[in-house]
């Protein structure tokens, strides 16, 4: 059985003014592809080339640290973390926003984690209640 989490992450080069945009986006998946760690992540994440975006969605999985899929989409989320942070710092010139989710089964199970220039409605979470009657 074991516990269950759902968890969903997006990452995406959000200046569309930029002309940089398009080439920060190659350049990240470019070093996202030449790190083995992300390899498992890179072949489940949903990359959109058009919005320069990463998407992932999970319901019901064990999201357990030494699970190496869990270890590799978590890699590709700091290696975005560590983008941003290179843009606060002006080490980069680009805009990348990062916005990652977990929620597990106990009701104060949550895990948020966001950085860079990203939108508060890019994701959120929201219980409810649900019966079987109408």
């Amino acid at each position: 059985m074991g516990y269950r989490s759902n968890v969903a992450y997006t990452i995406r080069f959000v200046d569309d003014h930029d002309t940089n945009n398009e080439h920060s986006f190659y350049t990240f998946l470019l070093e996202a592809k030449a790190n083995p760690k992300l390899q498992i992540a890179l072949a489940e994440v949903e990359i959109n080339h058009s919005e320069h975006m990463f998407r992932f969605t999970a319901t019901d999985v064990k999201w357990y640290e030494s699970f190496p899929d869990v270890d590799s989409h978590m890699a590709l989320v700091e290696l975005a973390e560590e983008w941003a942070e290179q843009v606060s710092q002006q080490k980069l010139h680009c805009k990348i926003g990062c916005a990652f989710l977990r929620i597990g089964e106990e009701a104060k199970d949550i895990e948020e984690r966001f950085s860079g220039d990203y939108a508060p409605d890019w994701m959120s979470v929201s219980r409810e209640i649900c019966t079987d009657w109408t």
